[in-house]
């Protein structure tokens, strides 16, 4: 297990008195990238959000790097020098309306990491750039497209540089070639050696994919990708 970067280990979550997910087990070593699959209300963003350690679990643990960060009644987003340091991209993507692309992503870098408004405007700046939308920085999140509004939700979260990028049916809302050229965008992502969770309820080109955590109906089951 020494040599995991992330080890869940048959957690449990109950959401008033319902079991929304039962002993949910995986692993991924450093780098490694996971689907996971299965229709709407099987759990798959709860499943996430705990991950992201957002909610609390009821059973088993979540292991970072060999430390428990998240167990029954325990929660531990902070661990010194092995910081988890976790990227999210929700299905509602929360672009704030009234600011512009650049201070959605700039702005919290400044706040959590506190960095200068010029340092943290730089580093934006050239999230941006990488993600091809650097001539929208000024816009704001209702003058773009959705392609371009999900590439500004991924640039905010890319701007920490984080280890582990989790993403919740980013595609859900796309028309099918904006949701390839996403995809596209978020395997260059897993390239550059990330370790991605995606969320989706859709059938997608999974080669590039370590591997896929299918819900049948009744329980999680993780495979190899094709």
């Amino acid at each position: 297990m020494e040599n995991l970067f992330l080890c869940v280990n048959r957690i449990g979550k109950k959401i008033n008195h319902t079991t929304v997910l039962n002993t949910v087990s995986f692993s991924l070593k450093k780098g490694e990238s996971m689907v996971i699959q299965g229709p709407s209300g099987c759990g798959k963003t709860t499943l996430l959000r705990c991950i992201a350690l957002l909610e609390e679990i009821d059973q088993g643990r979540i292991i970072f790097n060999g430390e428990t960060v998240s167990k029954p009644g325990f929660l531990k987003r902070a661990s010194g020098k092995n910081h988890l340091e976790i990227g999210m991209v929700f299905q509602q993507l929360y672009l704030w309306s009234h600011m512009t692309v650049l201070q959605n992503v700039s702005l919290p870098l400044w706040l959590r990491n506190g960095k200068n408004k010029k340092l943290a405007d730089e580093a934006a700046k050239e999230q941006l750039a990488l993600l091809g939308i650097e001539n929208k920085a000024n816009d704001y999140p209702n003058q773009l497209s959705g392609g371009q509004r999900q590439r500004a939700a991924l640039a905010r979260a890319l701007v920490h540089s984080p280890q582990l990028l989790l993403l919740d049916e980013i595609t859900a809302n796309l028309d099918p070639q904006t949701a390839r050229k996403v995809i596209g965008i978020v395997e260059k992502i897993i390239a550059t050696g990330t370790s991605v969770l995606l969320v989706t309820h859709s059938n997608l080109r999974l080669a590039s994919w370590s591997y896929v955590l299918l819900f049948d109906g009744t329980t999680w089951k993780m495979k190899r990708s094709l």
